[in-house]
C-alpha cells in the first residue's frame, strides 16, 4: 500500500536538507581561527596566490612546550599541515621570509650556550624541515625578524637585540653560515631593532632608541656588506616606538605608536622618501584608549597598520588604512566578543587584500566598523636627527641543535584559550552622502515635492556566500559598546564584496497659493557602525538540525494518528 506524505513532513524535509547544503556550501574566507586548547599565538604571516603561511609558539602541541609551530593553509583556507618544532627547551618562532618555495622560520629559543640563542629554520610548501642552525650572540639576544635578499643564491638578514648591548643584524648566507653581524647603538645599550626589510640592495633596519629619558623611532640603512649608510630618528615629547617597516612606491613606511596629548597611545604611521627624508606623519586613535600598531602591509595602492586598540572596553584588533599621500581612508576592528584581548601581531597583503594574523580570545569573530566620533586620524609633528651610530663587529657561534619536529592538526574555528587567527579583508568604498534637489513648477497654485535620500553602504568583506541562522551584533558608540542578541535567517551573495545598504526616503508636499519657483538642495550625511559576524553554523545548526529531526518524528506521529482508521469487516 502507498503511504501518504504530509506537506508538513515535506516542509521540515526540505529545511533540513537546505540546513545541511548551507554548511556545505558555505565559504568563511574572512577570518581563520586555530589552536588547541592551551594557548597558540601567530607572529607572522606571509601569503601567495598558494597558500596562506603563519608562524608563532604553541603551548598546546608538540613535546616541551612551549614550541615553536608552523601552520599552512590553502588558498581557499583549507587546512594543509602544522608541525611543531622542539630543541629540547622553550622555542618561539618570531618572523618568517619565502623564497623559491622554502619558508624560512627564525625563533628563539632557550637552548643551547648563554641563553637565550636564535635559530633559522627552513622548511618545504608541506611543512618537512630542511635544516635549521643555531646562533648564540651572546647573553640576552632576543631575534625579532627576518629579511630575504632574493636571488639563485639568496642571502638574509636578521635583526634583535640584546639588553644593554644595544641592536643587532646579521646576514645568513643561502646556507645559513653568518657572513656578517654587527652591535649598533643609535642612543644607548637598550635600543631595540624590530624590523628589517631589503630592498634595492639595501638593508633597513626599523627600531626603537632609548637615551635614558625618552624613546624614538629610528631607521637605520646598511648595505649589503655591513657598513652603515644613514640614520633618521623620528620622536617628539612623548615616547615614540617603531614596530615594522616595509618598502612601496619607493617610500619607507614606519609603524609603531605616538603619544597624543590627551588621548593616550596612538598607531602611528611615518613616511620617508628614498633619501630618508620624513615626508609626513599620522596617528590614528580613539579618545578613550591606546592604539599601537605591530604590523604593516600594502594592498592595492592602501597602506594598512594592524595592532590593537582598546577604545572599545577590551582589547581588539585593528586595522587602520592610509592612501600613500598620508590621507586616512577607512578603519575598522575585529573583536572576539565583550571580553577577552585580541590583536593583530603582523600584516601581509595579496593584490588588493591584506591579512591581519595574531592572536583572539573568544568566538564567534566579528568586523565591526570603527565609529568615525571615536576614532580619528590626526597630523603629527615630530623632529628629525641623523645621529650616527656606534658598531661594533661580533662573531657569533652556531652551536649543533638537535631539533625535533612533530606533526598536528589544530582545531579550526573551535573556541580555545588563546587561539591564533588570521583575516582576509578586502575593501570597498564607503558612501555616506547623497544630494537631491528640490525644484517646482511656476503657476498660480505651486506645488513643492522634497526627498532627501541618504545611502550607507559599509565596507566590503572578501566572500561569496554567506548564509547564517543567528548572530550578535555589537553597535559601537563613542562611549560603549551595546550587545544586541538576535536571531535571524539571511543569505547574501556577493562576488568578493559583502555590503550592507540603508536607505531612508522623506517626502514633504506643500500647497502655495501664489506664483513663485522654488528650489532647495539638501545634503544628508548618515554615518553608521555596522557589524559584519561569521557565520555561526558551527553552533546553530546542530542546534537546528536536531529541533527539525524533533518536528519530523512528531508531524509522523501526529500524521499515523490522523490516518482513517480501517472499517471492521462485515459478514
Amino acid at each position: 500500500m502507498r503511504m501518504k506524505t504530509s506537506p508538513s513532513i515535506c516542509l521540515l524535509t526540505a529545511l533540513m536538507l537546505i540546513g545541511m547544503l548551507s554548511v556545505s556550501a558555505e565559504v568563511v574566507s574572512f577570518r581563520r581561527s586555530y589552536g588547541g586548547s592551551a594557548d597558540d599565538i601567530t607572529t607572522d604571516i606571509y601569503v601567495d596566490s598558494n597558500g596562506i603561511y603563519t608562524v608563532g609558539f604553541t603551548s598546546s602541541f608538540g613535546p616541551n612546550t612551549p614550541n615553536a609551530f608552523l601552520t599552512i593553509f590553502n588558498s581557499d583556507n583549507s587546512h594543509r599541515c602544522s608541525v611543531a618544532l622542539d630543541l629540547g627547551a622553550s622555542e618561539e618562532a618570531r618572523a618568517l621570509t619565502f623564497h623559491n618555495n622554502r619558508i624560512y622560520m627564525l625563533g628563539r629559543t632557550t637552548s643551547g650556550p648563554t641563553p637565550p640563542n636564535h635559530f633559522v629554520a627552513v622548511f618545504d610548501t608541506s611543512c618537512a624541515l630542511q635544516t635549521i642552525n643555531l646562533y648564540d650572540i651572546g647573553p640576552g639576544e632576543e631575534a625579532t625578524d627576518i629579511a630575504v635578499e632574493p636571488a639563485a643564491s639568496p642571502s638574509f638578514y636578521v635583526v634583535g637585540y640584546q639588553p644593554g648591548i644595544g641592536a643587532f643584524v646579521e646576514k645568513l648566507d643561502s646556507s645559513l653560515n653568518v657572513v656578517w653581524a654587527k652591535n649598533f647603538r643609535v642612543r644607548g645599550g637598550n635600543d631595540v631593532a624590530n624590523a628589517v626589510a631589503f630592498s634595492g640592495g639595501r638593508v633597513y633596519v626599523a627600531g626603537t632608541s632609548d637615551d635614558g629619558s625618552s624613546l624614538e623611532m629610528f631607521v637605520s640603512v646598511f648595505d649589503t656588506n655591513g657598513n652603515h649608510l644613514a640614520t633618521r630618528e623620528i620622536g617628539g615629547a612623548g615616547n615614540d616606538e617603531a614596530h615594522d617597516i616595509i618598502i612601496s612606491g619607493g617610500n619607507i613606511y614606519l609603524a609603531g605608536k605616538t603619544v597624543i596629548a590627551g588621548r593616550m597611545d596612538e598607531a602611528v604611521l611615518a613616511r620617508l622618501d628614498s633619501s630618508l627624508t620624513l615626508q609626513w606623519v599620522r596617528a590614528f586613535g580613539t579618545s578613550t584608549g591606546d592604539e599601537i600598531a605591530y604590523g604593516l602591509a600594502a594592498a592595492g595602492g592602501t597602506i594598512y597598520l594592524a595592532g590593537y586598540t582598546t577604545g572599545y572596553g577590551t582589547r581588539d584588533v585593528l586595522l587602520a588604512a592610509f592612501a600613500p599621500d598620508g590621507t586616512f581612508s577607512h578603519s575598522f576592528f575585529i573583536t572576539g566578543g565583550p571580553t577577552g584581548d585580541d590583536q593583530a601581531n603582523a600584516a601581509a597583503s595579496l593584490g588588493a587584500c591584506v591579512y591581519p594574523a595574531g592572536q583572539h580570545v573568544n568566538l564567534p569573530l566579528f568586523y565591526v566598523i570603527n565609529d568615525l566620533q571615536n576614532a580619528q586620524s590626526s597630523s603629527v609633528s615630530l623632529t628629525v636627527e641623523a645621529p650616527t651610530p656606534s658598531t661594533v663587529t661580533v662573531s657569533p657561534s652556531v652551536p649543533s641543535p638537535s631539533p625535533g619536529v612533530a606533526t598536528f592538526t589544530p582545531p579550526i574555528d573551535t573556541a580555545g584559550a588563546i587561539n591564533s587567527f588570521y583575516s582576509r579583508f578586502c575593501p570597498d568604498n564607503l558612501v555616506s552622502t547623497s544630494t537631491t534637489t528640490v525644484t517646482s513648477t511656476v503657476g498660480t497654485t505651486t506645488t513643492a515635492t522634497a526627498t532627501a535620500t541618504t545611502t550607507t553602504t559599509a565596507y566590503a568583506i572578501a566572500t561569496t556566500t554567506i548564509t547564517q541562522t543567528s548572530s550578535v551584533i555589537f553597535v559601537s558608540t563613542a562611549t560603549s559598546t551595546t550587545t544586541i542578541p538576535v536571531t535571524t535567517t539571511q543569505t547574501q551573495t556577493t562576488t568578493n564584496t559583502q555590503t550592507v545598504t540603508t536607505t531612508t526616503t522623506a517626502t514633504t508636499t506643500s500647497t502655495i497659493l501664489t506664483t513663485q519657483t522654488q528650489s532647495t538642495t539638501q545634503t544628508l550625511t548618515q554615518i553608521t557602525t555596522v557589524a559584519f559576524p561569521e557565520p555561526v553554523s558551527t553552533y546553530i545548526l546542530p542546534m537546528l538540525l536536531i529541533m527539525i529531526a524533533v518536528l519530523i518524528a512528531t508531524a509522523i506521529v501526529v500524521g499515523r494518528r490522523r490516518q482513517p482508521q480501517p472499517q471492521q469487516p462485515t459478514f
